[in-house]
Formats: C-alpha cells, sequence, structure tokens
C-alpha cells in the first residue's frame, strides 16, 4: 500500500510536466508534429544536452529534477531533438517510461544515479603525425582530402601539387600519381578520394569537373564528368565515397546536389538543390557513406550534416552554426566508421563525432601546431580499426590517432 500511494504521487507532476510539454513552455525548441518513440528524426538543432554522463540527467547538473522529466517529454512528443541519455530505462527509445524512471528517482522510489549513457566516453590519442609544406615525397601542399582502404593504407589529396600520395598506416611513404594538366591521370585542385572494396580510388578532380578512378598503385582506368549542370555534369566536386556495392557518390559542390553513379560512371540518381529545406544543400563538400548504404553530406553553408538513404530520401539532420558541441562553421568533410559513427571537420580546429542519428558523442583538438592541434582541418578518414586521420591543411601534414576508453 505504500508503494502504491508513492507512485500516486508520480500522477500530479507527470500531468503538469505533460502540459508544459505539449505547450512548448519548458525550453527552446522547434514546434514539430508527434512522433513515435522509436523516431529517429531530429531537429537542426541536435546536439546532446546531457553533459553528465548520466542517463536520465538532461540538464547536466548530476541530479534527478522534474526539469529532466520534462526535457524527456519533450523529446516525445518532437519539440526537442533526440538525445541518447534521455533513455533512462534502456529499452532502446525515448518515451514515457523514461520519465516516470527519472520522476520515481526524484521521490525516492528509486535509486540515482540510474546508469551511465553510452558507456565509458571514448577520447581520442595522438598517435603519430608525417607531413610538411614541399613538393617532394612525403610532403604536401594544402591537404584536402584523405582515404583509408583495406589494408590502411592512406591516400592523400596533395591539392596544390595536383596529385595523389599513398602511405602506409604509419605514414610511410609509398607511392605518388598525378601532375597539373589535363591529361588522364593529370589533376586540376583535386580535392577528395575514395577507396572501393577492391583497393580501387576514385578521385574529385575538383576543377576539371571530373571524377577520375585508378587503381591502387596510380594507374589509371577511367574518368567522367564535364563542366554542366545535367546529370553526370558536375561543377567543383569537392567529395567523393564509395558504398559497399561499388556505387560512388559526388558531391556535386556548385551545382548544390549530390549525384549518384555505377562505379563505371553511368549516372544513377540525383538529388539536392540550393537552399535550407530538408534535403535542399548550400555547396555541400564532403560525402560518406555507412555500412547501413546511408549516406552523410557535409551541407558546407547551412551548417549542418544531412542523412539519406542511399537513393537520396531525406532521413535526418543535425547542426547549427557556431561553436559549441554540434555545432559547425562552413563544414569540410564527413567521414563514417565501422559502426557508423560519424565525424565531422568543420569550421573549427577540432574534429566532432556523432553518433549515426546526430547525438554528439565527443570532440578534440585545438587550434595550434602542437600533436593533436589543428589549423583549418580539412579531411577526416577512420580504418577498420578505428583509427581517426585528419588533413591537417594548414600546417601541411597527417595526422593519426587512436581511440581510448578510460
Amino acid at each position: 500500500m505504500y508503494l502504491l500511494g508513492r507512485c500516486r504521487e508520480l500522477v500530479v507532476p507527470l500531468g503538469i510536466i505533460l502540459v508544459l510539454s505539449l505547450l512548448g513552455c519548458s525550453g527552446s525548441g522547434d514546434k514539430a508534429g508527434p512522433r513515435t518513440a522509436t523516431s529517429s528524426v531530429r531537429s537542426a538543432e541536435a546536439v546532446s544536452l546531457a553533459q553528465s554522463g548520466l542517463l536520465g540527467d538532461m540538464d547536466g547538473d548530476g541530479q534527478a529534477s522534474v526539469g529532466d522529466a520534462i526535457r524527456i517529454l519533450r523529446i516525445v512528443v518532437g519539440l526537442d531533438p533526440d538525445d541518447a541519455c534521455a533513455d533512462a530505462n534502456e529499452n532502446g527509445s525515448t518515451d514515457v517510461g523514461d520519465a516516470i524512471l527519472v520522476l520515481r528517482c526524484v521521490v525516492g522510489l528509486d535509486d540515482w544515479p540510474i546508469g551511465e549513457c553510452g558507456g565509458p566516453v571514448v577520447t581520442y590519442e595522438f598517435v603519430a603525425k608525417w607531413g610538411s609544406q614541399g613538393s617532394g615525397d612525403g610532403e604536401f601542399y594544402y591537404p584536402r582530402g584523405l582515404a583509408v582502404d583495406t589494408d590502411g593504407n592512406v591516400y592523400v589529396t596533395d591539392s596544390f601539387n595536383d596529385r595523389i600520395q599513398k602511405f602506409t598506416d604509419a605514414g610511410v611513404f609509398i607511392t605518388k600519381w598525378g601532375s597539373w594538366g589535363s591529361g588522364d591521370g593529370q589533376f586540376s585542385f583535386p580535392e577528395d578520394a575514395a577507396v572501393d572494396a577492391a583497393g580501387n580510388v576514385y578521385v574529385a578532380d575538383t576543377h576539371h569537373a571530373c571524377i577520375q578512378k585508378f587503381t591502387s598503385d596510380g594507374t589509371f582506368i577511367t574518368k567522367w564528368g564535364s563542366k554542366g549542370a545535367g546529370d553526370g555534369q558536375l561543377r567543383d566536386p569537392q567529395g567523393v565515397a564509395v558504398d559497399a556495392a561499388g556505387n560512388v557518390y559526388v558531391a556535386d559542390t556548385e551545382n548544390h546536389r549530390i549525384q549518384k553513379f555505377t562505379n563505371t560512371g553511368i549516372f544513377i540518381t540525383k538529388w539536392g538543390s540550393e537552399g535550407a529545406g530538408d534535403g535542399q544543400l548550400r555547396d555541400p563538400r564532403g560525402v560518406a557513406v555507412d555500412p547501413a548504404g546511408d549516406v552523410y553530406v557535409a551541407d558546407t553553408h547551412n551548417f549542418r550534416i544531412q542523412k539519406f538513404s542511399g537513393n537520396g530520401t531525406f532521413i535526418t539532420k543535425w547542426g547549427s552554426q557556431g561553436f559549441g558541441d554540434g555545432q559547425f562553421g562552413p563544414l569540410s568533410e564527413v567521414a563514417v566508421d565501422a559502426d557508423g559513427n560519424v565525424y565531422v571537420a568543420g569550421g573549427a580546429d577540432y574534429i566532432q563525432k556523432f553518433t549515426s542519428t546526430g547525438t554528439f558523442i565527443t570532440k578534440w583538438g585545438s587550434q595550434g601546431f602542437g600533436d593533436g592541434q589543428f589549423s583549418s582541418p580539412s579531411g577526416v578518414a577512420v580504418d577498420a580499426d578505428g583509427n581517426v586521420y585528419i588533413a591537417d591543411q594548414n600546417y601541411n601534414r597527417i595526422q593519426k590517432f587512436r581511440p581510448v576508453e578510460p
């Protein structure tokens, strides 16, 4: 009877919380229609609100409160973006039960804290760096893009040197190819590279408005594209990615769209137009594909990441302009690891990591020339072991980091 009485005490505050949530008077958030508890759709302000790392602690103060329950219910009804720490009962979704559990802790029916959200926070440790300004082997002049093959070899688009350089994962020089010019295997400011499962390398040859394909040692295979706005035509393509089936996605930057091709350059589909709405883009630069075939786009001057299906159907978005967690300057590049986590280099001297639905996980880096510091990092790639490679373009070097659990 005592327990029943205490549970009844939750009914009134729960009712008040629900009213406040529906009225939107407990905090900021874009109005949105109701969503199911399993929806992963997030607003453009999708940043992690819970900073203590405790399940249910939505304001980050380390305590259970009515305010935390209000925040959870705002997520349930679609007023606020989802947050990994909102799943207090750990059932895989954000629902009313999460708010009830927090309230039970408030009135002493359950013990607080409930647990940690997401487990131990992974940080990134500096491992190695290589490169300096120049045109010799292992030197760079404005390195922009990165790709890693299944053996861990690293490919760098050495943009102002108009070439590709290939290294071991420790930075030992292997080979290079390319020079300035308009012939096969020549470039004019290549900005990005991608590698397929067979080890073939695709290069976004930006000023030539084409994609060039090579073997892993730099032997030219084919190329496609020309300047224009028609299907298969490109204007300053700055990003390229390949999915598990070998389909090639191109960030067609000045046409404000993504184009999809076969691995021989046959046009499949396209999506995007200039604007700030869902599925619209402004100067997209980076593109990446996760193991499920979903496509992530660095929507540069909308200061956000957009996620699409492989055929261009809009799924979700996150980000806004600024320097906080989950905020960006003009975006440079996006990469995805084997678990679907998303890494973003964008307008600041640090790297941010998110879940596949845009929940902020961590960030690292600061402005400077030291190990682990950056000046306008432009490229990011992740190998099969979770090691992260960064093209630190203004310092003409590559830096490598490894994940570390506390």
